[in-house]
């Protein structure tokens, strides 16, 4: 097998399937292939040969220069931890989304240093990871957050909230499972317009709910459980035996701890009801 000749490596650089940069120890540019230039000549007309990402992405269009500085970071990072991981970038044109997996790595030639920069359109691919993602974390009843999505998560502020149906048991004998779904895809219509989008909204069992809160005071909570309670009473008018239990807890030491501290207290209140103690949301 013989070594490559000058214009057969050339020729395999231009050829790269994916984009390919090559950049000096100084972060410079030295080399850059055909499909990188055409995709770059699309949103500048300047020569990158000689500057260096940040250089570059100060002259260039926002979208373009976002892209270009997370490249030359992820340089700085690979140099100074010597681990090469690949990286997905995002980039957002006028019209699409787009990401591409960078991957880095160093070659050292007569006593210099380069970092190759390789990156593919892996677009297709992310959107089908994020589809089936999306799927795993989703209930497929009600569309809200199931429970794969509450243990993924990291929640370390607001409210926690359990919330159960009461009495729907007997929505499920008496008027059949098909009106039981009905009724929690109602219930969980009402959890979407009396929550934030910022909140995460979980059916956490059969006809349990849990609702993790960006609130930082009880106030608004407490306002966000009036407004719960008036959109309940106004679309289950037809379901005089539904009602529901609520517990809330404050961030705790965990999400687990937290979660456990608001479903007791939901417990508590279902068995003040049964008891005929005053009505507590705790």
């Amino acid at each position: 097998m013989t070594d490559l000749t000058y214009h057969q490596a050339n020729e395999l650089f231009r050829h790269f399937p994916g984009f390919l940069s090559i950049r000096n120890s100084s972060q410079e540019y030295v080399y850059i292939n055909d499909k990188f230039t055409v995709w770059l000549r699309q949103f500048t007309d300047v020569n990158p040969i000689g500057m260096t990402a940040s250089a570059l992405a100060k002259i260039v269009p926002k979208n373009l220069a976002s892209m270009l500085q997370e490249c030359h970071d992820a340089s700085i990072d690979y140099i100074e931890s010597g681990q090469c991981v690949p990286k997905i970038v995002k980039f957002q044109s006028l019209h699409e989304t787009s990401y591409y997996n960078v991957l880095k790595f160093k070659v050292d030639i007569e006593g210099e240093s380069f970092i190759y920069t390789t990156s593919f359109d892996v677009s297709e691919l992310h959107q089908e990871a994020k589809f089936f993602e999306n799927k795993a974390y989703t209930d497929p009843l009600t569309k809200l957050r199931n429970l794969t999505y509450l243990s993924s998560i990291r929640w370390n502020k607001g409210f926690c909230i359990v919330i159960d149906l009461d009495n729907f048991k007997q929505i499920n004998d008496n008027r059949g499972h098909s009106e039981g779904d009905l009724v929690l895809l109602r219930f969980a219509r009402c959890l979407r317009h009396s929550f934030s989008e910022q909140d995460v909204i979980v059916r956490y069992g059969g006809d349990e709910f849990v609702v993790l809160t960006h609130y930082e005071e009880e106030a608004m909570l407490h306002q966000a459980l009036e407004k719960l309670q008036q959109v309940f009473m106004e679309d289950f008018k037809s379901y005089p035996e539904l009602c529901h239990s609520i517990g809330y807890a404050s961030f705790q030491s965990s999400l687990r701890i937290t979660l456990k501290k608001a479903d007791l207290a939901m417990y508590q209140s279902k068995h003040d009801k049964r008891t005929k103690k005053p009505k507590a949301l705790l």
